[in-house]
């Protein structure tokens, strides 16, 4: 891991962080999903045409009843074959009911499955938007990092500013309190050989007085 102070590679180490950045957004891009053209329709209605005709077909009417020779050999053959008009009836009436009984079952079920659709259909859809709001919001964390960064960077070149010039100023009072030692230190200098040469010039007078007084 670079140190603080390399520059060179931490630089490097960005770039190579946005990059793997990048292309994992592109990846994730690519993977969306997307509504499929040829989504599924409900299936049609049942047919119903047919309902009403086999609701009054279904039941074997015995001819009308007659005189004659050929009258009564018809119904002695339409005795002979009852049993199996009764169960063509019995079929007929059996097929008419279950056929009646599962239009509204057919009907039931095609409104399920176009409900089932379409809400399918809508999750599929807000699926994808949010996958594509997910997208734009990732997609905004780059800009967002880096102009965080100029701002830290700009505070950080206000804050060194501020540092220099306090520096520059603390150095300024610093270089004029020495100058000012300089001088005080030299006028002391001053007052003391001046000291000095008043001692000495009394302790001439002094030993002059005292070669007169003698």
């Amino acid at each position: 891991m670079p140190g603080p102070d390399d520059l060179a590679a931490l630089a490097a180490e960005r770039a190579a962080a946005d990059r793997e950045y990048n292309e994992a957004l592109t990846r994730l891009d690519r993977a969306v999903q997307r509504l499929p053209a040829d989504f599924p329709r409900p299936p049609p209605l049942p047919d119903e045409q047919q309902i009403t005709p086999l609701n009054t077909l279904w039941k074997i009417d015995a001819p009308p009843a007659g005189r004659g020779a050929r009258v009564r050999l018809a119904a002695a053959i339409r005795r002979a074959v009852a049993p199996l008009f009764d169960q063509q009836q019995a079929f007929n009436s059996a097929v008419v009911d279950h056929l009646n009984r599962s239009v509204p079952v057919a009907r039931a079920t095609r409104e399920s499955i176009a409900s089932t659709l379409t809400v399918l259909r809508d999750t599929i859809a807000e699926l994808v938007r949010f996958q594509s709001v997910l997208i734009g919001f990732l997609q905004q964390i780059t800009p967002y990092v880096d102009t965080r960064d100029r701002d830290v960077a700009g505070l950080l070149r206000g804050l060194s500013g501020a540092i220099n010039a306090v520096a520059d100023e603390a150095m300024k009072r610093s270089e004029a309190l020495l100058a000012r030692e300089r001088r005080h230190e030299m006028q002391l200098g001053d007052l003391e050989a001046r000291i000095a040469d008043l001692q000495r010039q009394l302790a001439e007078l002094q030993q002059a007085l005292a070669k007169s007084g003698k």
